[in-house]
């Protein structure tokens, strides 16, 4: 395609159109080589597009359809679960780390499949978890969860859980946003205080739902 280096600009607009069909849109080459494409994919549905490299539809970094629905396909996304059962892994004080054993999305690959994520650029991340426990009784005082991430960590802590539990069920939960660097890490670990190590972690309840989960993803 040839390069445009003079634009009429009478009426004080630029309008790129490639005719009847074809992709309407704007490269931004470096030294040469096509770095970013700006435009309309005309093989896909006409979306407005962000794409690295000198193709729309190739590497997209931003799709937005006609009626404004805006996708980053790139953007640090994962959630994984808990399928099988962990037994006897606490009530006594013993502090678990988690293991999760079923990634469902790790947009990225930034989760390593079974305790960490891993952040691949400095910014803000939402984390979500949650994780169901079982064989719980009266005699078990107090639990926390947290997120450890690097250099800190963010607690959700349960007071008389013993009262708390519902034929010996209990879920431990925890939410927040929290600053990341680049290569900063985060995990999750939790502890029941009171009783004896009988404490379970439940996977997937058999009928396909997730009731232990652990998510997260990039905001800003």
């Amino acid at each position: 395609m040839p390069k445009i280096n003079a634009i009429n600009n009478k009426s004080a607009e630029l309008t790129i159109d490639p005719g009847a069909s074809g992709d309407s849109f704007v490269q931004f080459d470096i030294n040469g080589t096509g770095e970013f494409r700006v435009g309309v994919d005309d093989s896909d549905s006409d979306k407005f597009k962000i794409s690295a490299g000198s193709a729309l539809g190739t590497g997209d970094t931003f799709i937005m359809t006609a009626n404004g629905e805006r996708t980053m396909p790139l953007q640090p996304c994962f959630l994984a679960h808990r399928n099988g059962d962990i037994f006897n892994i606490t009530g006594d004080g013993t502090v678990y780390s988690m293991v999760w054993d079923s990634e469902e999305k790790d947009q990225g690959g930034d989760f390593n499949g079974t305790t960490t994520f891993t952040a691949p650029i400095t910014g803000q991340y939402r984390f979500i978890c949650q994780v169901q426990l079982t064989q719980m009784s009266t005699s078990n005082t107090s639990a926390y969860i947290e997120f450890v991430a690097s250099g800190d960590t963010y607690r959700s802590d349960i007071t008389n859980i013993g009262r708390e539990i519902f034929i010996n069920n209990a879920p431990l939960e925890i939410e927040t946003i929290i600053p990341m660097t680049a290569s900063d890490t985060i995990s999750v670990r939790f502890v029941v205080n009171g009783g004896t190590k009988v404490v379970d972690v439940q996977g997937n309840n058999g009928a396909g739902r997730s009731i232990s989960y652990f998510s997260g993803f990039l905001i800003c």
